[in-house]
């Protein structure tokens, strides 16, 4: 089995999922067993409302990127394993333009504001999942969801109440490993391939992933490759306090590394026959035969 990591060199927009998508592709094509795993991520409620309303049909809250490439890959894994950690964020009823509110999870003013973040993991062969709301904005009608999407995308999950932003980054501190390493290792077990893409531009998304083979870093029309090891050196090397290694960005490494190749995508082409080649990726180049 190996692992190919996928970063943004920009907070957002980079192409990640475009590039997770086309090598996906080459893989199945290659007759790899392939799978994909996005440890956390988030949406906003207005900004992404299409997929709002595919999270809200079927009663799961999870990221756009994920249903995607299982959709356009035909893949078979629980989306919920295949994407453990998942926040949803959603605009606040205001009387006046540009009005802030002063709930701390207003992380974006009041267009944005933290309301739901959902954390899964395998148990005894079931998963199971914990939902925290923030319950007391939800009650008091501050914001622009209801009460029955609420409860749309969270039926079926313990629910913990949090009102204040500090109880998400409690919980998360103290769920987010366990969730996210055991969830990879269900996805990981029988397949010869998993694509990791990391949240915006974190270089290493979770501390238990202790390895991986190839690291592709992609911005608009690019893709660098790196060496793996240097590239997790590097990560722990500017990781700073108690801070968990996903807050390390590509920017405050990238002075630190060479790339050893790189190549230019389009948004329209598969990846090239050269390319693929490039990757060294075992299953593309025939070294598993």
């Amino acid at each position: 089995m190996s692992r190919v990591l996928i970063v943004g060199a920009n907070s957002f927009d980079s192409g990640k999922t475009h590039l997770a998508l086309q090598l996906g592709k080459a893989l199945l094509d290659a007759d790899c067993s392939v799978d994909y795993f996005k440890p956390i991520s988030g949406h906003n409620y207005w900004y992404n409302y299409n997929h709002t309303k595919k999270c809200l049909e079927s009663g799961q809250l999870v990221s756009k990127d994920a249903t995607l490439i299982k959709e356009r890959l035909d893949l078979k894994t629980n989306l919920l394993l295949m994407n453990p950690v998942h926040s949803l964020f959603v605009p606040a009823r205001i009387e006046k333009p540009l009005q802030q509110i002063t709930n701390s999870l207003g992380l974006s003013g009041s267009s944005s504001v933290l309301v739901m973040q959902r954390f899964s993991r395998p148990v005894d062969g079931n998963l199971d999942t914990t939902m925290l709301i923030a319950d007391q904005l939800v009650e008091d009608d501050r914001l622009i969801i209801g009460h029955e999407e609420i409860g749309k995308l969270s039926h079926d999950t313990s629910i913990v109440d949090a009102n204040r932003l500090e109880t998400f980054q409690e919980f998360e501190r103290i769920h987010y490993e366990e969730c996210v390493s055991k969830s990879f290792s269900e996805v990981e077990k029988v397949k010869d391939m998993v694509i990791i893409e990391s949240f915006n531009d974190s270089t290493w998304p979770w501390d238990g992933l202790d390895s991986v083979d190839h690291v592709l870093v992609v911005s608009p029309g690019h893709v660098f490759i790196y060496n793996p090891e240097k590239f997790k050196k590097a990560t722990y090397l500017m990781n700073r306090g108690n801070l968990p290694i996903r807050e390390v960005t590509f920017g405050r490494i990238a002075d630190l590394l060479k790339p050893t190749l790189k190549f230019e995508i389009k948004p329209d082409s598969n990846l090239t026959s050269e390319q693929l080649k490039s990757l060294d990726i075992d299953c593309l180049t025939g070294k598993n035969d």
